[in-house]
């Protein structure tokens, strides 16, 4: 049981970290021109997106590292 969770756990850990890396940067620099946010297709259909999808693998894997974590502490 204790290699099967260590071995769960490193999967995570590199899944986690892949997912981390792969999103996208949150601003990409002075957007001096644009002079601030404005009403687009991409900006109301976010949940919909691949930095969305990206997000709620983050989340999702850092739960489970957590669980894991703390089961190997148990067992």
């Amino acid at each position: 049981m204790k290699t099967f969770l260590i071995s769960m756990q490193i999967i995570v850990c590199f899944v986690l970290i892949g997912s981390i890396l792969a999103q996208p940067a949150k601003t990409s620099g002075f957007n001096l021109m644009t002079g601030g946010t404005s009403e687009s297709f991409y900006s109301k259909n976010k949940s919909r997106t691949f930095e969305s999808a990206m997000s709620k693998l983050t989340v999702v894997c850092a739960l489970l590292l957590g669980a894991i974590t703390l089961a190997l502490n148990l067992v």
